[in-house]
C-alpha cells in the first residue's frame, strides 16, 4: 500500500455516446502510460472484491486526489476490512475506485505496480520542485 497525494493525473470515462458514466467509473494512468479503467464505490459502501486493485480517493467537487494505491486481500478479513487496515475515515476517504479487469494474479501485481511507480514518481517530482 502507498500513501501519498496524486491529483488531476487522472480522467472520468465517457463509455459511450448516449450517456456520462463519470460517477461510475474513472481511469487512472500508471507509469508505463497505460490507462486502466476502475469501478467507482463510494467508500463506505464498496463491496469486498478479493485481490483487486484499488485507489483510495477524496473528491473535492470534480477533482479526485489518490491518497492511497493497493490490494484487497485475497481472503476476506473481516477484522481487517476490505482494504486490510488501511483507515479510510482518517485518510478522508470518500470513494475507492477499483480495476477489476486483471484475469490473474500476475496481471493484477502488475496494475499496482505501474500504479505505484507512477505515484512515486510524482512525489519525487513534487518533492524536487
Amino acid at each position: 500500500m502507498l500513501n501519498i497525494v496524486m491529483q488531476n493525473e487522472s480522467e472520468p470515462a465517457a463509455i459511450n455516446r448516449d450517456g456520462d458514466f463519470t460517477d461510475r467509473f474513472w481511469y487512472w494512468h500508471g507509469a508505463s502510460g497505460k490507462r486502466y479503467i476502475h469501478s467507482v464505490y463510494k467508500a463506505e459502501s464498496c463491496p469486498p472484491l478479493p485481490g483487486a486493485v484499488y485507489v483510495a480517493v477524496r473528491r473535492a467537487g470534480d477533482l479526485r486526489e489518490a491518497v492511497a494505491v493497493g490490494r484487497f486481500s485475497r481472503l476476506w478479513d473481516v477484522a481487517a476490512g476490505i482494504t486490510g487496515g488501511l483507515d479510510l475515515a482518517a485518510l478522508d476517504v470518500d470513494e475507492l475506485h477499483v480495476h477489476l479487469l486483471a484475469r490473474e494474479e500476475q496481471e493484477a501485481e502488475a496494475v499496482a505496480d505501474d500504479l505505484t511507480i507512477w505515484l512515486y514518481d510524482r512525489v519525487r517530482e513534487k518533492r524536487a520542485a
